[in-house]
């Protein structure tokens, strides 16, 4: 780890600390850590001297060592004196700057060697007798936290929130952009380290003991007579695709006929309501679902199925991704859908699969010759089982009015089709209705669904937390709560529950799409409170197929090796100061993890404020806040992610932000949200970290002097100094991600402002093409052409150094000649916003945040004034 760098010796316990830490005494709180400390010494066969505590340090593991600093600032930083003591070096209390401390320890970013004289304080007490030298133990720990925040140069960690490891998913692509190699790419980076074959107790968990048993077994007995000397009648040898729809489809009919669901077969013919053109080779559906010249929609997709003709493809890449594409396709035309059945057949070998929020599973496989009861018995279980037990949203009530739920005993009509969703599979699957009272004509409400992880604070606390603290320009809490179907909670666990789970299939190393940093983003420490690691070593669980098939697209075609993964052009990074610049700062080291070889980026630390600096930045350097390292938790003390189904009721309703009636009232509503942001964080102490298209709305007819936009989505907020949720990992909509939120760095309230001008320049070239006569670029323009297709396509770093690119000023005017006509007369903005989030330093953009958050929020809420003013009066001229 690197050396901690010169520092100040802090100055004694004023007279207001000393009475702090008077009154909060710690007595017998770090027992526990005195405890583990002394058995580390006698395990190592220590002598207790003076010196006794410099000699664990030296002779323990690393590992060892670590863990003992770690648990000892958990232990202090939850000290009452710790959340009362004012820090000393920022605004906040010495509590945030131990959670800080830890980030930077677990994160190997610091030497641990400085904690010595801390520990030798703690320790000179008896294990389980109170401590008697409060007021040196606190001494300690300010001169640490001294020794590890350098006073030069004077930067502050003060406002980074500790961040979940990002994952990629599957929602970015959207549109035309939603081709095959694209979305599959995308999908197999969604289920890394997340799917799971052999679950144990899956057959019973889902086909036995339940109230249409028996009648599947009474569906077998009729069946029995198509089978005949241990095989089904009729069965195709070898089961090539024609034949084989054929015998199945016979045999529905002879089997299954006369039930209220039916399976279908569309291997060549697309079904509706599919943007990237899936086709489905077996499905259930409503019996009475088909539409005229024997169409299916999506909508109507109730258990999906793949057929292969070769057994060998059970396990084969090519067969997940095929049936998880699917999947994803019943998700996003069903967003409230809770999970997604299926089953796979290669060649006799069938095998059950369930996708929920947390990833997808499967049954042993069993041959249908074999085990013939088994077979029936699923098919027409699928075909008997309730609407809940298919994964259907049954807390939305449906009647001849449409669809409504019930909640605080109010009856909320919802709007047919949603506001916002995700069209994915591993996320919080968040969708958002506007919904009004039964006796009224006004959408009033936003009915939000969602599955965040059941460690991460609740959105429905936040916003109440919010409102108590004056909040304004957010949306407003009505009620919140946590579904339960048929009475049981609907939760990962529960839909999981009497199974059991092994470990996640790996990922081999050769598969095309894997980048120098774990899931195609970034490099994720698998340390946690429960099992740290002191060798900094990041790991990738993923899927454990080879290369042959890993490599090959859905067509069967071999895909060729991305060029993109060239580990020589890395950008250049001062972690310091922010800035970027063109050149190799980054050092490139291949090695093993879990014996995968991936390869781990190490990136060099430069003080380039050791430098001269120019004006600007003499006058500047003081205010700049550098976002910390993402603490990286990950969560090793379960098997899989649990989520826990919640509805939220927010008001006022809204419309989507590209359902803008006019571009003032766009630009209303962006500002709008901006402020709402800014009285999040310093009224409510609150971070959003996922600014996004889907989280801003255009509220309806606002009352006077009421923000004509707000955010909503709070499912990733933190308050601002708090830990790590806990959660295995979080996502976001990359196109408007920040950059140094790509690159791994602590979130901080300059990259959600960074986000809400991604979303603005997104809306300027994606839409405002109404009433122009000319089409939108997704009718005109390839996808390889498409010039905001670097923002979410490829690795993140990838993504990253494409944004820093069109952040540059000529880049930038690229970009801007790109927007819409409707949007032409924006590009002045779109500059002075740009000018304000990266300005020029040392030749390159800052990327950086600053200490005083009024810069950029003054800056930006100007420019949109400005040309809000600049539009009023065009108006004028034009009348």
């Amino acid at each position: 780890m690197p050396h901690s760098r010169s520092f100040q010796p802090t100055i004694m316990a004023t007279a207001s600390e000393l009475d702090k830490i008077r009154c909060n005494p710690i007595n017998e709180r770090l027992a526990t850590f005195r405890r583990r400390f002394e058995s580390t010494r006698s395990e190592l066969a220590v002598p207790s001297s003076s010196d006794g505590v410099q000699i664990v340090f030296s002779t323990a593991a690393t590992a060892d060592v670590k863990n003992l600093v770690l648990d000892l600032i958990q232990a202090l930083q939850i000290e009452p004196a710790a959340r009362i003591l004012p820090s000393r070096i920022a605004e906040r209390t010495l509590s945030g700057d131990l959670g800080l401390l830890y980030s930077r320890v677990d994160a190997n970013q610091l030497d641990i060697a400085p904690a010595i004289p801390l520990v030798e304080q703690i320790v000179r007490n008896e294990p389980d007798a109170p401590t008697w030298n409060d007021a040196d133990i606190w001494h300690a720990v300010f001169e640490l936290v001294a020794r590890t925040n350098p006073i030069t140069p004077p930067t502050t960690f003060e406002k980074a929130v500790f961040d979940t490891p990002l994952r990629s998913s599957s929602a970015s692509q959207r549109g035309i952009e939603q081709t095959h190699d694209e979305v599959d790419q995308r999908i197999l980076e969604e289920l890394t380290g997340r799917v799971y074959y052999d679950v144990g107790g899956f057959y019973e968990r889902y086909f036995e003991r339940k109230s249409w048993t028996n009648n599947a077994r009474d569906i077998y007995e009729e069946a029995r007579a198509q089978y005949i000397e241990g095989r089904w009648s009729g069965w195709p040898e070898p089961s090539i695709q024609g034949p084989f729809f054929e015998w199945f489809m016979k045999f529905q009919h002879t089997v299954l006929s006369g039930l209220r669901r039916r399976y279908y077969t569309s291997a060549n013919k697309v079904l509706r309501g599919s943007e990237a053109d899936r086709k489905l080779d077996i499905f259930l559906t409503p019996a009475d679902a088909a539409l005229p010249d024997d169409e299916h929609d999506w909508s109507n997709v109730l258990v999906i199925g793949e057929h292969k003709q070769n057994p060998d493809e059970d396990r084969s890449a090519k067969t997940l991704v095929q049936l998880a594409g699917y999947a994803r396709e019943v998700f996003g035309s069903q967003p409230e859908r809770r999970f997604v059945p299926g089953f796979t057949i290669c060649g006799s070998v069938m095998r059950l699969w369930v996708f929920d929020r947390s990833g997808p599973y499967n049954s042993e496989k069993f041959d249908i010759h074999k085990e013939p009861e088994r077979f029936v018995k699923v098919l027409a279980g699928y075909t008997i089982m309730s609407d809940a037990e298919l994964g259907l949203n049954t807390f939305i009530k449906r009647d001849g009015n449409g669809k409504y739920i019930v909640t605080r005993g109010v009856r909320i009509s919802l709007e047919d089709k949603p506001i916002a969703s995700t069209k994915a599979i591993v996320c919080r699957g968040t969708t958002c209705y506007r919904g009004r009272r039964s006796d009224s004509t006004e959408w009033e409400y936003v009915v939000k669904f969602a599955w965040p992880s059941d460690k991460r604070q609740r959105e429905g606390e936040l916003l109440k937390l919010a409102k108590e603290r004056g909040v304004t320009g957010i949306a407003v809490w009505f009620n919140h709560e946590q579904i339960t179907i048929d009475g049981d909670p609907d939760t990962i666990s529960h839909f999981r529950r009497d199974m059991k789970f092994g470990t996640p299939r790996k990922l081999s190393s050769k598969a095309s799409w894997v980048d120098g940093s774990p899931e195609s983003s970034r490099a994720y420490s698998k340390t946690s409170h429960r099992g740290r690691s002191g060798s900094g070593a990041t790991h990738l669980m993923g899927l454990g197929i080879g290369a042959s098939s890993a490599t090959t697209s859905s067509s069967g075609q071999k895909r060729k090796r991305d060029e993109r993964l060239d580990r020589g052009s890395r950008l250049k990074r001062s972690k310091s100061n922010g800035s970027h610049a063109s050149g190799t700062n980054v050092r490139i080291k291949e090695s093993e993890l879990d014996a995968i070889g991936a390869h781990s980026i190490q990136e060099t630390v430069v003080d380039s404020l050791a430098d001269c600096r120019n004006q600007w930045q003499r006058k500047n350097v003081d205010s700049i806040q550098e976002a910390g390292a993402d603490s990286l938790t990950d969560c090793e003390s379960e098997t899989y992610g649990n989520r826990v189904h919640y509805c939220l009721v927010t008001s006022p309703a809204g419309r989507s932000l590209h359902e803008y009636q006019s571009v003032r009232e766009l630009l209303e509503a962006l500002r709008d949200a901006i402020r709402g942001h800014r009285s999040l964080l310093e009224d409510g102490k609150i971070l959003h970290r996922d600014i996004s298209e889907n989280n801003i709305i255009i509220t309806e007819v606002p009352a006077k002097e009421a923000p004509k936009g707000r955010l909503i989505d709070l499912d990733l907020a933190k308050e601002l100094d708090s830990m790590p949720s806990g959660a295995r990992h979080r996502t976001g909509t990359m196109q408007f991600m920040a950059i140094e939120v790509l690159e791994g760095k602590g979130h901080t309230y300059r990259h959600d402002l960074e986000s809400f001008f991604y979303v603005l320049v997104w809306m300027c070239i994606r839409y405002g093409y109404e009433g122009t006569g000319r089409q939108k670029p997704s009718k005109v323009v390839r996808p390889k052409t498409n010039i905001l297709r670097g923002w979410y396509t490829g690795i993140y770093t990838e993504i990253a150094r494409n944004k820093v690119g069109d952040m540059g000023k000529k880049r930038f005017e690229n970009i801007i000649v790109e927007f819409a006509p409707k949007f032409e007369n924006l590009k002045p903005l779109a500059r002075e916003l740009r000018s304000t989030l990266f300005p020029i330093r040392d030749g390159d953009i800052f990327t950086g945040t600053f200490h005083d958050h009024d810069i950029m929020y003054d800056g930006m809420i100007m420019a949109f004034n400005t040309a809000i003013g600049r539009l009023g009066k065009e108006e004028q001229s034009i009348a």
